[in-house]
């Protein structure tokens, strides 16, 4: 009996060992030490925050014969969220949104039922995203917008919407 005892002790051992070796002090941080983060206000909801040691944040750049697409987003471990497409991606500027642009659509996303994403893809919708750091790894700036549910009339106010997301 004491000789199992001991082999499940040493067992323990070399597991909790090889856990704590697979481990890095940096893990999930991004190399330049700057946290990525998604975080915006939304009227009749509050603040929505997303940061990339608790919650999800992705970002992508792809370009292809002289044009350039940027996807992002964030959400928090609610799944509340938001969710950023700009279409006509030249670098930092500011780019429009609402029915008449809807190359560049921004999203809340307050949950997974239909009725619950309200997009700048609809009529009687507005705002901006505005891209101030894009150093090919990183892109940061600001968004606002009007989101609406589709056939609805059911809209969102997004301010003060904030994004520093890493590209992968």
């Amino acid at each position: 009996m004491s000789m199992w005892i001991d082999i499940l002790r040493k067992a323990a051992l070399l597991g909790f060992f090889i856990a704590f070796m697979a481990c890095t002090a940096d893990e999930g941080q991004d190399p330049s030490g700057a946290a990525e983060e998604f975080s915006g206000e939304v009227a009749g909801v509050g603040s929505i925050s997303a940061s990339k040691d608790f919650d999800t944040i992705s970002g992508t750049k792809i370009s292809a014969a002289g044009a350039s697409i940027v996807m992002m987003q964030g959400t928090d471990n609610s799944g509340k969220g938001f969710m950023l497409r700009i279409s006509t991606y030249k670098g930092t500027g500011t780019y429009d949104l609402g029915f008449t642009n809807i190359a560049n659509t921004a999203t809340f996303i307050e949950g997974t039922a239909a009725g619950q994403q309200y997009s700048t893809a609809y009529q009687g919708t507005s705002g901006k995203i505005t891209v101030t750091v894009d150093d090919g790894k990183r892109i940061e700036g600001t968004f606002e917008f009007v989101g609406k549910v589709n056939n609805t009339s059911a809209t969102r106010n997004v301010t003060n919407g904030k994004f520093k997301v890493n590209l992968q």
